[in-house]
C-alpha cells in the first residue's frame, strides 16, 4: 500500500528503548498522531480500514482514533461510516500558513512531549 507505514511501532526492542522506556504509552500514541495528521492533511479521502492497518490498530478504534484526531488538529474532516472512509474538506490554505501552523503544532507537540518525560524523571517512574 501507499502511504504511511507505522511498523516501527511495534519494533522489537523499542520498549527496552533508553530514551523511550519511560514514556512508551505516550510515544507511541504522539507518534500515531503526527503520522495520522500527515496523512490526512496529504489525502482528500481515506480507508479507515487501510489506516488502521499502517497504525496496527483494529479498524474501530482507528475510527474513534481518527474522530480525536479531527477534533484535536482542527482538521477539516468527515467520516463516512457507512463506507468506512475519512473524507477530508476541500478548503484550501495558502503553502506559508500551512507551514506557519505546522511549525506551531510541532513546538505544542514537542513541549507536551518534554512535559511528559519530565513529569516521569520527576517521578522516578
Amino acid at each position: 500500500s501507499s502511504g504511511i507505514n507505522a511498523e516501527w511501532l511495534l519494533r522489537p526492542g523499542i520498549e527496552n528503548d533508553f530514551f523511550i522506556v519511560g514514556c512508551l504509552d505516550e510515544f507511541t500514541e504522539n507518534a500515531r498522531l503526527i503520522i495520522s495528521e500527515i496523512f490526512c492533511r496529504i489525502h482528500q479521502r481515506i480507508e479507515i480500514d487501510m489506516l488502521a492497518d499502517n497504525l496496527n490498530m483494529e479498524p474501530a478504534e482507528a475510527e474513534k482514533w481518527v474522530v480525536n484526531m479531527i477534533r484535536l488538529a482542527h482538521l477539516d474532516a468527515k467520516i463516512d461510516s457507512k463506507n468506512g472512509y475519512v473524507v477530508m474538506g476541500g478548503t484550501s490554505v495558502p503553502v506559508y500558513q500551512k507551514l506557519i501552523d505546522k511549525t506551531k503544532d510541532l513546538h505544542l507537540k514537542a513541549n507536551s512531549c518534554c512535559q511528559k518525560i519530565d513529569k516521569k524523571l520527576t517521578l522516578g517512574i
